[in-house]
């Protein structure tokens, strides 16, 4: 997502706001047995418990999309699911690495090893499934490295929706799945992702869409559109069962 908005909170609304206190969420990562080659299939995700973005933060034009998110992981993988109310998209970026923020996007971001770094990784796709992926430390002043697409070229992303456009897209939803390996955040830092608590947050954005929007899972209190405020990330417990 980009700093820049054109119709932000009035600084008394803001100010109001940012007196509220915060409930940082948490949520289970189950754990499954076998790695899931189909992982669209519907009874995949039967018992899997959802959370939802609908903290929607910054703008006035009314804008809210409830999206349900559910996500599990196996040995080697952790699966996403976006189930996201929009009947009308934008799709504008079609290059891996590019600018999905500004398109109709859903992001996943996490931290595997609060214990050790306050790095986290920033996973964004638009609704045509291409991917941003970078990893660097809290705040906007910090630099990013943003991932090539052959270096995590085994990251698996299905949606809904299939070439780019602007406007109704067919019907009243759109869903998106990805398979991401726990390798590429091993690799990071030489570290096994073993069952284990992270932190993270979850989010729904587009700069430059017809309705530009920012919501969350876990709730961010500032002035001006960031996502990339660690502080706030919620709880993400993946458990052995």
């Amino acid at each position: 997502m980009s700093l820049l908005s054109k119709s932000f909170l009035k600084k008394d609304e803001i100010d109001s706001k940012m007196k509220l206190p915060l409930k940082k969420e948490s949520y289970t990562v189950l754990k499954k047995i076998q790695d899931v080659s189909d992982f669209t299939q519907e009874e995949v995700w039967t018992y899997i418990s959802p959370l939802f973005i609908d903290k929607y933060m910054w703008m006035t034009n009314g804008y809210t999309p409830r999206v349900r998110v559910k996500l599990f992981h196996t040995t080697k993988y952790i699966y996403l699911y976006y189930h996201v109310p929009e009947d009308r998209i934008t799709i504008k970026y079609t290059q891996f690495g590019s600018d999905v923020y500004k398109d109709s996007c859903v992001e996943f971001f996490i931290n595997p090893f609060p214990e050790s770094t306050d790095e986290f990784f920033n996973i964004e796709f638009n609704a045509l499934g291409v991917v941003l992926i970078g990893i660097g430390k809290p705040g906007r002043g910090n630099k990013r490295y943003f991932f090539k697409e052959n270096e995590i070229n085994r990251i698996e992303v299905i949606s809904s929706i299939k070439k780019p456009l602007t406007g109704y897209h067919g019907k009243d939803f759109w869903e998106l799945y990805s398979k991401i390996p726990k390798s590429i955040f091993e690799n990071s830092y030489s570290k096994e992702f073993t069952d284990k608590a992270c932190i993270g947050n979850f989010y729904k954005c587009g700069d430059e869409t017809e309705f530009e929007h920012y919501g969350a899972w876990s709730e961010i209190v500032n002035p001006t559109p960031n996502f990339h405020l660690a502080k706030y990330f919620g709880e993400l417990l993946f458990i052995n069962k």
